[in-house]
């Protein structure tokens, strides 16, 4: 299977992993760094341990944060 990464500020990489793999297993295998990253799986808020399918699109993005003191 195939699944994209793309992180904000680096060139999107895809993936090739085995059924069953989760976003987690997916993450580790692109390299990125996944610290102080908001992960979406097709758009929508996922967990490390969401099953992935071939073609899905993970999404990685640092954390907003803002407002005043």
């Amino acid at each position: 299977m195939k699944v994209k990464v793309l992180k904000l500020g680096e060139a999107a990489k895809e993936v090739e992993i085995q059924d069953g793999a989760t976003l987690q297993h997916v993450i580790q295998a692109s390299g990125f760094n996944r610290e102080h990253m908001t992960v979406t799986l097709n758009g929508h808020p996922a967990f490390d341990t969401s099953p992935v399918q071939d073609g899905d699109v993970i999404t990685m993005n640092p954390h907003i944060k803002g407002g005043q003191n």
